[in-house]
């Protein structure tokens, strides 16, 4: 095992021994009405049984968790939608947004108070994060409205750039040339361009053949089925965009994206249709919308096939069960592997179908999904479920906790993990960023999960 991963570990260790099984959730003092802000600990909010499971773990060299960047004292501040991407060097740069407040309420996030917006912080060895204040003027990328996606490109001149994509109001894109230190706005980048779409999804990836791409939901109108992909051959610079139909009357928002072998490409999405959703044992599900590559192939021609996948949740909370996934293709195990974050209920065989009145059986999970990229392109959709990942206490996005958001992850050959960024806490109190890392050695991780499951 790498020295810098088994530091890790040993550091994850000392993080969950740090903080009582069931802390109070504001410790208060006799005598006094001050009331101390949550830890980072308490926010996460592990179930004691999984605080357990990573216990058993430690030395293994499986999966670890760590916090990246803490709530600021004194405000409701929440840190959301962490994005992140790794620079040739081994950077890691991480987008997120500050919200005052808590997480959305009513009203656009751009009125929101400073230091309201949305931030970037970057790390050369995943543990210490830079800069030491990061609500600064210097590393804000606009206003924390709406979802937003980062990734990394070479210029004409060769030098690595990190670009992000913001589709907030309005939608914009930013670039920096310092390796995540200081950004600019490409003004007009993406003007008379994505006029009705939604939401973009957390990936920006880096296609063989067409660039930076980024992936959009539907509009809002509830009939439309139409999806959006925008590209970049310029480093962010200008982009050309790509609208279709979906195959399907399904509506899907926050496309997570990836793409492999020689630029085949799938979308997994909450799906807002729910008649599409319902399978047929009545769980709701991730849409999924797959694309065949052929080399050469125009950009402006690129049309997905969608598909109802098995990922499946609670079907008594609607699409309001998952939050924003995310795809990638691990290159150890050479499967298509989906994170899945299920706000209310846990992995497979323990999704439930109602709001269960029981607390400690309310729970949300981040889940292990995986498909066969043959599979996919002969036009399955049936996933395989590997394992959880992580089980918190407490339904997510209902008057308490609030996470995790999975999307833009990492894969760290050099390390051969998977560092995934989410945020927890609760939805009108603070949420801090956090990083999961763990093995891309799937089926090692899966085996330690089924033994911990069966004991």
């Amino acid at each position: 095992m790498p020295q810098n991963t088994r530091r890790d570990f040993i550091k994850t260790a000392a993080f969950l021994a740090a903080t009582p099984l069931f802390p109070p959730l504001f410790a208060q003092s006799a005598g006094t009405a001050a009331a101390k802000p949550p830890s980072p600990a308490q926010q996460l909010g592990l179930t004691p049984r999984w605080r357990n499971y990573m216990a058993s773990l430690k030395g293994k060299g499986l999966l670890g968790i760590l916090p990246v960047l803490a709530a600021p004292e004194g405000d409701i501040s929440h840190l959301g939608f962490p994005v992140a991407t790794q620079l040739s060097d081994g950077r890691a740069v991480v987008v997120f947004h500050r919200a005052e407040g808590g997480h959305i309420l009513a009203g656009r996030l751009t009125e929101r108070p400073m230091p309201s917006g949305r931030y970037a912080i970057t790390s050369d060895d995943l543990l210490a994060w830079h800069p030491a204040d990061p609500f600064t003027a210097r590393n804000r990328l606009g206003p924390p409205d709406g979802m937003h996606c980062v990734g990394a490109a070479l210029k004409a001149d060769g030098k690595e750039r990190v670009v992000a994509l913001a589709t907030g109001v309005p939608k914009q894109v930013y670039v920096s040339d310092d390796r995540g230190e200081t950004w600019r706005a490409v003004d007009g980048a993406l003007a008379g361009k994505l006029d009705g779409a939604a939401h973009c999804g957390p990936r920006l990836i880096q296609h063989p053949e067409f660039g930076l791409v980024a992936a959009l939901g539907q509009q809002k109108n509830p009939s439309a089925r139409r999806n959006w992909l925008v590209r970049s051959l310029d480093a962010g610079e200008t982009w050309e965009q790509r609208v279709w139909v979906n195959t399907a009357h399904a509506r899907s928002v926050e496309p997570a994206v990836a793409t492999w072998g020689d630029g085949h490409m799938v979308m997994i999405s909450r799906e807002y249709v729910q008649d599409f959703a319902l399978n047929e044992e009545g769980y709701y599900c991730h849409t999924q919308h797959v694309y065949r590559h052929t080399k050469g192939a125009p950009f402006s021609e690129v049309s997905f096939t969608t598909a109802r996948t098995n990922i499946a949740g609670n079907p008594a909370f609607g699409f309001d069960c998952h939050d924003t996934a995310d795809v990638s293709y691990n290159p150890v195990t050479k499967r298509i592997e989906c994170l899945h974050s299920h706000r209310r209920g846990g992995g497979e065989g323990r999704t439930g179908k109602t709001d269960d009145k029981n607390p400690a059986n309310r729970v949300n999970t981040l889940n292990l999904w995986s498909i066969s990229p043959d599979e996919l392109l002969a036009g399955s959709s049936t996933w395989r479920f590997e394992c959880t990942l992580v089980e918190r206490q407490g339904y997510s996005r209902n008057s308490e906790r609030d996470g995790m958001h999975p999307g833009g992850t990492i894969i760290d050959l050099k390390r051969k993990q998977q560092h995934i960024f989410i945020y927890a806490g609760w939805r009108r109190k603070p949420c801090s960023i956090f990083r999961l890392s763990r093995t891309l050695d799937t089926p090692a991780l899966a085996d330690a999960w089924r033994k911990a499951r069966l004991a």
